[in-house]
C-alpha cells in the first residue's frame, strides 16, 4: 500500500459479524449444536480449556474432590514428607516456610487423589512413601499438562470450531486433525513460544493488554497451519490485526452482558461460550481476507469458500454442501512389518493365553526348584498367569514394529513390562491387600514392586516372543484353520471367565506360597 491516509483494507461490520456468528452457532441445526457444545464441555472438565462449563466443572471438583478430604491422610502426607532425608537436611526457615506450606497446599488441592486411595486406609497407611510419591508425580504430570500439552490441545478445538463454520456436520476426529504427520511436538513447542511470549509481556501490564491484541489471531494461525513457526505466526497475526485492534476489543465488550447470563446454570456452556468462540472464530476470517498482507501461510483452500450458512441462504443443498481440507484426518500409520508379521486379534488371544501358560509354568517350575513343593502361583484357580499374557501380547501387539532396531526394543520392552508389573502389584496391594512378589531384597528395586533384574528377564523374554514365538503361534493358527481357532479361543475365554467367576465368589486362590497377606487396619487379614 502506498503512504499517504490511511486506508482501511477491509470493510468491518459489527452487525453482520454479530448475525453470522448467531447463526452459526444457533441455526446449523440440533444435532451439529449438540455435538459443538459436547466438545466444549469436555476441553473443560479436562482443564483443557477454562472458557466453557466452569461453573459447573467446580461444582463437580468440590461435590466430589477438593473439600471433602480426611485431615488426617492430608497432616500423614505433610509429616511423611518433611521427614525425608533430603527434606530434614534443609534449612529449617525453608522447611516450615515453604516446604510445609506446599505440601499441605498441594495435599488439599489433590484431594481427590487421597480420596480415592484412601478407600483402602490400609494401603494408605502401609505405603504412605507411595501415596506420597503419586501425589508428586500427579502435580508434576498436571503442571507440564497444563502449561504446554493441553494449550497445545486446545489449538484442535480451535480447528473442530473453525470447520464447523463452513459445514453442518464436522467429524469429531477432526479435534486431532492439526497433530497429524508428526505435528504434535512442533505445535507444543509453538504453543510454548506464545504462552511464555505472552507471558512476559504482561509484566508490563500495559504492553501486555496491547501484545494480547497483537497476538490475538496465532492459535487460529495455529490451527489453519500447524506447520507455522512461532515467528511466523506472530508477524501473520500483528499483519491481520494491525489497524483492526480496537475493533476486536469493542466486539470483545460487545459481549459483556455475558456475565450477567453466566449467572444462570449452564448458560456459559450453552450460549456464552459458543458465540464468543465464533466470534473469534467470526473475525479471523473476515480478517484473513486482507489483500495487503503475506497470505502464504493460509494454507486451506477449503477456508476460502462461502460459509455454510452463507451457502444455504444462497439455495445450495444443505447435506451436499462439504469441504475438502490440505489437513487430513489423522490415521494411525500400519507398521513396517512384512506380511509375516501382520497378526489377527485372534493370533493375540492365543498368545495371551499362551504366555499365561508358561508364565504360569515358570513360576510353578521356579517354586518346586526351590522348594521342592508343588504350588499354584496364580492369583486364579486355572494354571494361567494374567500378568505374563498381558504383557507377551502387549510386547507382540506394540513393540513388533521395532524389530529391526534391537536396542529400542530392548530398553522400550523393559519401560512397557515394568509398567505392567507396577501396576499389577499395585493393584493387588490396593485391591486384595495382598502381594504375590516382593523384591525389596533385590538390587534396584522400586518400592519392592519392580526391579531391574525382573525387567532384564521380562526384556529377554520379550525378545523370545517378538523373534520366536510371536511367529511360531501364527504359523501354528494357520495351519490349524480360522474356524478352529476361532473356537479355541471362544473355549479359552469361556474358561478364563468361569475362573474368574470363581475367584469373585470364592476369593482368590491363596495358600503356602501363593502371595502374602498384608496387615489390614492394623489387624492381620
Amino acid at each position: 500500500m502506498g503512504k499517504g491516509k490511511k486506508q482501511k483494507p477491509i470493510q468491518w461490520r459489527f452487525r453482520l459479524i454479530r448475525s453470522r456468528v448467531r447463526r452459526t452457532v444457533f441455526t446449523r441445526g440440533f444435532k451439529p449444536y449438540v455435538k459443538m457444545i459436547l466438545v466444549f464441555f469436555l476441553f473443560s472438565f479436562a482443564g483443557i480449556v477454562n472458557s466453557a462449563a466452569s461453573g459447573e466443572v467446580r461444582y463437580i471438583d468440590e461435590r466430589f474432590g477438593t473439600g471433602i478430604v480426611n485431615m488426617d491422610d492430608v497432616n500423614n502426607v505433610v509429616n511423611y514428607a518433611m521427614g525425608i532425608k533430603v527434606v530434614r537436611a534443609l534449612p529449617e526457615v525453608v522447611r516450615e516456610g515453604i516446604i510445609k506450606p506446599w505440601v499441605n497446599s498441594t495435599a488439599l488441592s489433590y484431594s481427590w487423589l487421597l480420596n480415592i486411595l484412601a478407600t483402602n486406609q490400609s494401603y494408605v497407611e502401609r505405603n504412605m512413601g507411595e501415596v506420597v510419591a503419586l501425589l508428586m508425580l500427579t502435580v508434576l504430570f498436571f503442571a507440564v499438562v497444563g502449561f504446554l500439552v493441553s494449550q497445545a490441545l486446545a489449538i484442535g478445538q480451535y480447528r473442530f470450531m473453525m470447520e464447523n463454520r463452513f459445514q453442518r456436520n464436522v467429524k469429531k476426529r477432526r479435534i486431532l486433525a492439526p497433530f497429524g504427520d508428526g505435528r504434535l511436538l512442533h505445535v507444543i513447542k509453538t504453543v510454548f513460544f506464545y504462552r511464555i511470549s505472552l507471558l512476559l509481556w504482561m509484566l508490563t501490564i500495559v504492553g501486555g493488554i496491547y501484545k494480547v491484541y497483537q497476538y490475538y489471531f496465532v492459535p487460529y494461525i495455529i490451527a489453519e497451519n500447524p506447520d507455522v513457526t512461532w515467528k511466523e505466526a506472530k508477524k501473520l497475526s500483528i499483519d491481520m490485526t494491525r489497524g483492526y485492534k480496537w475493533n476486536i476489543f469493542v466486539m470483545n465488550i460487545s459481549y459483556i452482558y455475558f456475565y450477567v447470563i453466566n449467572m444462570i446454570p449452564f448458560m456459559n456452556l450453552l450460549v456464552s461460550t459458543p458465540v464468543s468462540t465464533f466470534s473469534d472464530i467470526e473475525m479471523y476470517f473476515v480478517l484473513r481476507h486482507r489483500q495487503d498482507i503475506d497470505r502464504s501461510l493460509f494454507v486451506e483452500s477449503g477456508f476460502d469458500s462461502y460459509a455454510y450458512i452463507d451457502r444455504v441462504a444462497a439455495g445450495e443443498e444443505p447435506d451436499e454442501i462439504s469441504c475438502e481440507y490440505e489437513l487430513k484426518d489423522v490415521v494411525i500409520k500400519g507398521s513396517s512389518f512384512d506380511s509375516a508379521d501382520k497378526y489377527h486379534i485372534t493370533d493375540f488371544i492365543i498368545m495371551f493365553f499362551v504366555f499365561c501358560m508358561i508364565g504360569w509354568i515358570w513360576e510353578v517350575g521356579l517354586h518346586l526348584f526351590q522348594t521342592h513343593e508343588f504350588a499354584n502361583r496364580g492369583a486364579l484357580y486355572g494354571p494361567w498367569l494374567p500378568i505374563y499374557g498381558s504383557g507377551g501380547a502387549t510386547i507382540i501387539m506394540f513393540l513388533n514394529r521395532y524389530k529391526n532396531n534391537k536396542p529400542k526394543l530392548f530398553v522400550y520392552t523393559m519401560v512397557l513390562c515394568g509398567i505392567l508389573e507396577y501396576l499389577t502389584s499395585f493393584v493387588l496391594d490396593f485391591a486384595k491387600n495382598a502381594e504375590y512378589w516382593n523384591y525389596n531384597d533385590m538390587f534396584l528395586n522400586l518400592n519392592g514392586r519392580i526391579c531391574l533384574a525382573g525387567l532384564l528377564a521380562f526384556a529377554v523374554g520379550g525378545f523370545a516372543g517378538v523373534y520366536v514365538l510371536g511367529p511360531i503361534i501364527k504359523r501354528v493358527l494357520e495351519k490349524f484353520g480360522k474356524r478352529n481357532t476361532k473356537i479355541l479361543c471362544a473355549v479359552l475365554i469361556i474358561a478364563f471367565a468361569v475362573d474368574l467367576l470363581c475367584c469373585a465368589i470364592f476369593g482368590f486362590n491363596t495358600g503356602e506360597g501363593v502371595g502374602n497377606a498384608l496387615a489390614m487396619a492394623g489387624l492381620n487379614i
